[in-house]
């Protein structure tokens, strides 16, 4: 199958700088830059560290310019910048949900038309498994999900950070048959594929993926019922890797476990079966997480330790109110009831702030979350310890890069 590239023009975004930041989910505005390279290229260049740096995502989408992403690396202890890079978003690429077609990139731009006011609930969470896997390892590549806007066929490619496109689908067939619709791109972290689910007009669901090497061969990982996985996404998990379509799916450190929702279900903890699935009643071994527990998960502390907030907003238990704690989902026997010991204690004091979780550290120490007192946000950081105290970050660019986008990674 020939590779069709396009060469688009780089758009520089300013949303590397996050100049405008305090103006919420708006995000900052696109400026034109020269094809090949601009002014910037020399910021935006080098390499992400593999360690000491929080990763950002943000999305602007302007009137008149092609939309951009922008991904920053920031120093958590002085909250300066140390690398940025942004992709031109090519104008054939699903960005909104008025395409109802499924992308990460749709999430991660949310709220970023003009006109479109920012989400009153407040910071967002830590970005789910997907919005990480946009991207590949070190954020040189960003996985799209392409449509033709006149027969609303959709493919799967990726683009760089030059600004050109590679369109890993083929063109459509001229045979009498299903519009091909191919949905939730991701890249495999290693960069060797980009991912993805393909539904017929049954709602059979198939798990593939596709080279970047050049062969681009699709290979099936999975097939099954659809139903009720409306607002699903696709995220990959193990070595080699597993393609698992579900909702709110977040993947384990090593790989064998995820949290997910579970349509009549609620939250559950998977095994990550051999093969791809679907996280769904009947899709895969999944264990419910007591109602006890009261578990809204935000990712994993490590391989067996999930990090929790109030399911619903409002803690059943008065010393749980707003705070956050831990569940040893190895201890959970399938019951409807809570094992001894599984439940860790509240980590930070009850209060009547509205606290999210923004950023967990990669060895489960230390998380970073946003907190609201009325119209006023702070952010604060703690240990990922029972009673621990929080301690306020003061840096001003902190208000910078943890105010807009998503939080994609603390390495």
């Amino acid at each position: 199958m020939a590779v069709a590239t396009v060469l688009l023009p780089l758009v520089a975004g300013c949303g590397g700088d996050h100049d405008d930041a305090k103006a919420g989910a708006k995000g900052a505005q696109a400026t034109a830059g020269q094809q090949g390279g601009s002014k910037n290229a020399d910021r935006r260049s080098g390499d992400f560290p593999d360690r000491g740096v929080i990763v950002t995502a943000s999305c602007s989408v302007p009137a008149s310019n092609p939309a951009s992403v922008t991904v920053t690396g920031w120093d958590p202890t002085t909250w300066k910048r140390t690398v940025s890079r942004t992709f031109t978003v090519p104008a054939e690429a699903v960005v909104a949900e008025a395409d109802d077609v499924g992308s990460p990139l749709v999430e991660l731009c949310a709220d970023n038309f003009p006109g479109v006011s920012a989400s009153e609930d407040g910071p967002r969470a830590v970005a789910a498994t997907q919005l990480r896997q946009l991207f590949d390892k070190d954020f040189s590549r960003m996985a799209v999900v392409l449509i033709d806007r006149e027969t609303e066929a959709t493919g799967v490619g990726y683009v760089d950070t030059s600004g050109k496109l590679t369109k890993l689908s083929g063109e459509q067939s001229d045979d009498f048959g299903d519009t091909p619709k191919e949905e939730n791109a991701v890249f495999a972290q290693n960069g060797s594929a980009v991912w993805f689910t393909e539904t017929d007009s049954s709602d059979h669901v198939r798990i593939a993926s596709r080279s970047v090497a050049g062969d681009h061969a699709v290979t099936e990982r999975v097939g099954g019922d659809g139903d009720y996985m409306d607002g699903a996404n696709l995220a990959l998990a193990g070595d080699p890797a597993r393609g698992l379509f579900g909702k709110e799916v977040r993947i384990s450190p090593d790989g064998r476990k995820a949290t997910a929702f579970i349509t009549w279900r609620g939250f559950n903890v998977a095994d990550v079966p051999q093969r791809g699935a679907l996280l769904k009643v009947g899709g895969v071994k999944a264990t419910s997480m007591p109602y006890e527990a009261d578990c809204y998960p935000y990712g994993w502390v490590d391989d067996r330790t999930v990090l929790c907030g109030p399911r619903s907003g409002e803690a059943e238990d008065p010393k749980r109110k707003n705070s956050f704690w831990t569940l040893d989902t190895s201890r959970l026997d399938g019951t409807a009831d809570l094992p001894k010991g599984a439940l860790g204690d509240p980590i930070i004091p009850a209060t009547d702030r509205k606290n999210t979780v923004r950023a967990i550290s990669r060895d489960g120490k230390q998380l970073i979350f946003a907190s609201l007192q009325g119209s006023r946000l702070e952010f604060f950081i703690s240990a990922i310890a029972p009673g621990a105290t929080p301690k306020k970050i003061a840096a001003g660019d902190a208000d910078r890069a943890l105010s807009v986008g998503h939080v994609l990674e603390w390495r």
